[in-house]
């Protein structure tokens, strides 16, 4: 079994890691992450889950969204999303990575 003392560890890891990393936009356009933080509400579904949140900068270049990957400063992919999001003039879009990590027997 994998205790919760390690699974706090690998969840500060990636804290660590995604910090200084970026989001890689329609595969093309690098933003730098500004911000990320370890959300402390609950995620629907998902029991010792993790919802990092993580915040860049505004890009108006990009009209619609159809791939984002969330990478690492080393260029490591953490998550990516595939869908897509209309910019229409938008300010701000939000984007949730739910990372589960969980013990195993």
């Amino acid at each position: 079994m994998i205790l919760p003392s390690y699974l706090q560890t690998a969840r500060n890891d990636l804290l660590a890691r995604v910090s200084g990393g970026d989001i890689l936009i329609n595969g093309t356009v690098s933003v730098p992450v500004q911000a990320v933080e370890i959300s402390s509400h609950p995620i629907a579904g998902i029991q010792d889950g993790i919802a990092l949140q993580v915040s860049a900068q505004h890009v108006a270049s990009v009209p619609v969204i159809t791939d984002v990957k969330l990478r690492t400063r080393t260029g490591a992919v953490v998550a990516e999303k595939t869908e897509t999001i209309e910019m229409n003039g938008a300010q701000f879009v939000n984007l949730t990575f739910v990372i589960e990590t969980r013990g195993g027997v």
